[in-house]
């Protein structure tokens, strides 16, 4: 495995999850330790919660999916939400619709083998009329692949929840609940910095009204 000095392995979250309750560190995931086994539980679980949020690194905008021979919208296997984006297909009525108009939500298969787009609008998990649909998939990644930002986000969230369940100490919550509210705000202040949002681009609403006034703005 590739490795980088700025970011932590799993088993390094895990140590500094027993640290925070005063455990020593375990030499691998495998240590045998039910103390490191609950941490390791509870760092996937807090995990896959952080990044249902849909961050920068986990989200993948403008995404084609296209239909199988059954006729579905199977969804890739790591997918922990989905949603329907413009701009190229979508449901024929007077006009081509952008996939944004098309209600489509993530549903288990009639067979539960896979996950899929399911038609909303006409109830059904087989579309008949598109062929491809654009999409922004939030994915669930490993813990090594989070950005360090997230990676600490996740980690003292998780050490809090563990040293709650395991000690109780009001103080010691206080102080971990302050760690992880530096932790979000770091994480938050990352993915605002690397997404590069522009609220003139981003918005259409706010577009129009800044520019309506201004008769040489091509929209």
């Amino acid at each position: 495995m590739a490795t980088n000095q700025g970011h932590m392995s799993k088993l390094e979250a895990v140590n500094e999850m027993l640290l925070s309750i005063g455990e020593s560190p375990v030499q691998s995931l495998a240590s045998g330790l039910g103390d490191a086994a609950v941490a390791e539980t509870l760092l996937d679980r807090t995990s896959r919660e952080v990044q249902l949020r849909g961050w920068h690194v986990n989200t993948r905008r403008g995404t084609t999916i296209s239909k199988n021979v059954d006729n579905q919208f199977a969804l890739p296997v790591d997918t922990l939400k989905v949603d329907t984006s413009n701009p190229s297909s979508g449901r024929q009525s007077t006009r081509p619709t952008p996939s944004s108009s098309i209600n489509a939500v993530m549903a288990r298969s009639a067979d539960n083998t896979k996950w899929l787009l399911y038609d909303a609008d006409n109830n059904s998990e087989t579309w008949s009329t598109e062929t491809s649909l654009t999409v922004d998939i939030v994915k669930f990644l490993n813990f090594e692949h989070l950005t360090p930002a997230l990676q600490m986000f996740v980690w003292t969230k998780a050490a809090h929840r563990f040293q709650k369940g395991l000690m109780g100490s009001k103080v010691l919550y206080e102080f971990t609940r302050e760690e992880v509210l530096e932790a979000e705000a770091h994480a938050v202040q990352e993915d605002a910095d690397t997404e590069d949002l522009n609220i003139l681009r981003e918005n259409a609403h706010v577009r129009s009204v800044v520019y309506r006034n201004n008769p040489g703005y091509n929209r």
